[in-house]
């Protein structure tokens, strides 16, 4: 008796083609995705023409300044004006909580504080009044440069910014991101007794996500 032959089951070879057909429209749905990610994103921008904000140094007013020699330690107190301007005609800028401030010479913190939370509409100039204070040791080479640069009238400041922020477009909110803002400025005295006068600043920034 002759052997028999063990029959074969076309299924299994289509096994092969289903694995294709699945991954090609797994590939296509993705492609989708992406796409229409894509034509969001263009449609926000053609529709809303977005502009990046601008932000300066307005005023400068300082309460507090004063070394104790004692505990070489210097107090400071002042509030800085940051003239914010929103160009866009249909986005709102949200500052959100977590900002923080800072003033230093020649890299020696002299006082910080935070931005105020706000939101600010479109096409709109709002003051920021920022309020910080400090309680920094100062030694006596830093305390005779600064007297130096307050005979000169030239007395070097950075001032970093760093503020959580939210774009809106109407309705919808982007996720959020840091603004973060270095501003060096010449001041010509840190003097109570005197409003400072700003006679020169640089600004530069960056974003990053959140």
């Amino acid at each position: 008796m002759g052997k028999r032959s063990v029959p074969r089951y076309p299924e299994d070879e289509d096994k092969g083609g289903g694995c294709c057909c699945c991954l090609l429209g797994c590939c296509c749905f993705f492609f989708l995705i992406l796409l229409s990610l894509f034509a969001g994103v263009a449609y926000l921008y053609y529709a809303y023409n977005p502009k990046p904000p601008s932000y300066s140094m307005s005023n400068m007013a300082i309460s507090q300044f004063e070394f104790s020699s004692s505990d070489l330690t210097l107090y400071t107190k002042l509030v800085a004006s940051v003239r914010a301007e929103n160009p866009n005609e249909k986005i709102s800028i949200k500052f959100d909580d977590g900002s923080r401030t800072v003033v230093s010479y020649r890299g020696t913190p002299l006082c910080s504080g935070k931005i105020p939370t706000l939101v600010q509409g479109p096409k709109n100039i709002t003051v920021m009044e920022i309020a910080m204070e400090g309680r920094h040791g100062f030694g006596s080479g830093l305390q005779e440069a600064l007297e130096e640069s307050e005979k000169e009238g030239n007395v070097p400041l950075d001032i970093y910014v760093s503020v959580p922020v939210q774009l809106q477009f109407g309705a919808f909110d982007l996720p959020r991101i840091k603004v973060n803002v270095h501003a060096a400025l010449v001041v010509d005295s840190l003097s109570p007794k005197k409003k400072p006068t700003i006679k020169s600043a640089t600004y530069q920034g960056n974003v990053e996500l959140v």
